[in-house]
């Protein structure tokens, strides 16, 4: 392939996936919590939070599930300048929603503590923005997406033809470590065991694989033929890992 057409199918690939209607952003083209209906993000506070609540949503020492509190005092940074909303957190057990009064009002709001360790959630916001998600895990405007530069795409197909490269190597291991392993040379054919040709024929290949990444002109280099005596395994599980991966460089 060339970095044209390395460009086309990276690009291809990330405008394929859309982000959803909702979600939290959480800057730097990240997002969690997406789905197509508005929800809740939750997340553990490591810190105690400081924060009025109606006094009708507490009883016996705890507050109520999912509602709006009015913070006074939270870590900085945590969940951003949102509405913070009450979640249960099943691993405080009898503490879950457990908070110190820290004032006793007749009426109105009585301001609380929580325990460290208390999950916190906001609302998912809907978003307005096409955005598509790039091999890199951001959301980005389809001109920015990184899949539009050379530099981008030419560092992730030299990490994919890496990885494949390792996995083709390792596909071939058991012929090496198990002598007496069989082999299936085509479809059907029964099982036979591996001639000391087709063995020097094997560690030539693993020696092409291990050598790809120094040939001229890598990443945009050809695979090493299989060994003739093991084409038709190795091919299958070539196969196999391009089904997995939906495509790929595989061929």
């Amino acid at each position: 392939m060339s970095l044209e057409e390395v460009k086309k199918k990276y690009l291809q690939e990330a405008l394929g996936k859309p982000i959803q209607k909702y979600g939290v952003d959480l800057g730097g083209g990240r997002f969690t919590s997406l789905s197509d209906a508005a929800g809740f993000y939750a997340e553990s506070c490591p810190e105690p939070i400081t924060a009025k609540v109606e006094k009708k949503f507490l009883r016996f020492g705890y507050v109520a599930e999912e509602i709006p509190i009015e913070v006074i005092k939270k870590p900085k940074g945590f969940l951003g300048n949102r509405q913070l909303y009450t979640f249960t957190t099943p691993d405080l057990k009898s503490d879950n929603l457990k908070v110190d009064a820290l004032d006793s009002p007749l009426i109105g709001k009585v301001t609380v503590k929580f325990k460290t360790g208390q999950n916190f959630a906001v609302r998912t916001e809907k978003i307005n923005q096409a955005l598509y998600q790039s091999s890199d895990g951001c959301f980005y405007t389809k001109p920015n997406l990184p899949e539009q530069r050379d530099d981008f795409c030419l560092e992730k197909y030299s990490a994919d033809i890496k990885s494949e490269r390792n996995a083709r190597i390792s596909d071939t291991d058991d012929y090496v470590k198990l002598p007496d392993m069989t082999i299936a040379r085509s479809a059907g054919a029964k099982r036979s065991a591996l001639e000391d040709a087709d063995r020097t024929a094997l560690e030539n290949y693993r020696q092409a694989l291990r050598d790809l990444t120094e040939a001229q002109g890598f990443p945009f280099v050809a695979w090493p033929d299989f060994p003739a005596a093991l084409a038709y395994e190795l091919q299958q599980k070539v196969n196999a890992r391009s089904q997995t991966r939906q495509g790929g460089f595989n061929a």
